[in-house]
């Protein structure tokens, strides 16, 4: 008789775990041609610099994509229609004599180049856990911008260095990495890395991205994380300081809530801190081997949503 409670026993929490394991959260995108999913980013950004002139320099910008899902392959790989939408961007830099808003209306090029932007389409293909495989389309927008004739090009470049930072090729594929490459290439797991690519100021880094699983409802996931980055090459550049290499390493974290359904982000809270070393190789105004840090802080509100009409 004990034997025989004792099998039973043994069913009964086999046939629970197996239970629980049909309730494991599927950690990838579950999306639905013809749907459009947004993603809108609110980002503000603060640099210090200890050099000698002690530059401080404020970058905001809002960032509003439009994701509309055209198909899938035989790999399960989204291919993807993106459009900018409601952009806003502002670069406050005084000793480098910089100040500009696309949102104050003074500067015509700026808006024009804003308009430009938010007309045009670009296309990427993802992977199910949102790695993005392919982007093409937007580096050629870019292009478009800086063959356009300028009476002042030193205003133009400006305009076309912000714009860069903010919205080009480099900055969509770094706020992608971040924001929407966030599930494991094999689920269900509750623990996972994913190593991408970060750029900053237009440079490559690697950056180690490892998430938690830390809440499952029937709507909801709430996935939380810690990025490292820690540059093991040094860029050599030639700067108004002279030939100069610099060394990026800082950390962000991630606060993620995502529909549990769609595996598509509905909200984010991040914060970034970078460190960046810079060092003196040659120079008229500093001696060889003078070590200037700057600090980098940035926030990040990111807000999800998903139209079931087109946009």
């Amino acid at each position: 008789m004990e034997i025989y409670l004792k099998g039973i026993t043994m069913a009964l929490l086999l046939v629970a775990a197996s239970a629980m394991e049909g309730q494991e959260p599927r950690l990838s995108y579950q999306l639905r041609p013809g749907l459009s999913y947004v993603l809108e980013i609110d980002l503000q950004q603060s640099t210090h610099s200890d050099s000698r002139d002690s530059e401080e320099i404020s970058l905001y910008s809002l960032t509003k994509m439009i994701f509309r899902l055209d198909s899938t392959d035989a790999s399960q790989n989204y291919h993807m229609s993106v459009q900018y939408r409601d952009l806003l961007v502002s670069m406050l830099a005084p000793q480098l004599n910089i100040d500009i808003s696309s949102g104050s209306g003074r500067n015509r090029m700026l808006t024009e180049m804003v308009d430009f932007l938010e007309k045009e389409t670009f296309h990427l293909v993802m992977s199910p856990a949102g790695e993005l495989k392919q982007l093409y389309g937007l580096e050629a927008l870019f292009s478009t911008l800086e063959s356009q004739p300028a009476s002042d090009t030193m205003e133009q470049e400006v305009i076309l260095n912000t714009l860069n930072e903010a919205y080009g090729p480099h900055a969509f594929t770094s706020l992608f990495n971040l924001f929407i490459w966030i599930y494991p290439v094999f689920s269900p797991m509750n623990n996972w890395t994913n190593d991408i690519t970060y750029y900053f100021n237009t440079k490559p880094v690697k950056m180690v991205n490892r998430y938690y699983l830390s809440k499952i409802t029937d709507e909801i996931l709430v996935i939380q994380g810690m990025g490292m980055l820690n540059a093991t090459k040094e860029f050599h550049e030639t700067t108004s300081m002279g030939e100069v290499k610099s060394a990026v390493s800082g950390s962000q974290t991630y606060d993620f809530r995502v529909e549990r359904e769609s595996g598509w982000p509905l909200r984010c809270v991040s914060r970034q801190r970078l460190v960046i070393e810079t060092t003196i190789l040659k120079s008229s105004y500093f001696p060889p081997g003078l070590k200037i840090p700057s600090y980098t802080e940035t926030s990040f509100e990111v807000k999800g949503s998903i139209l079931q009409e087109p946009y």
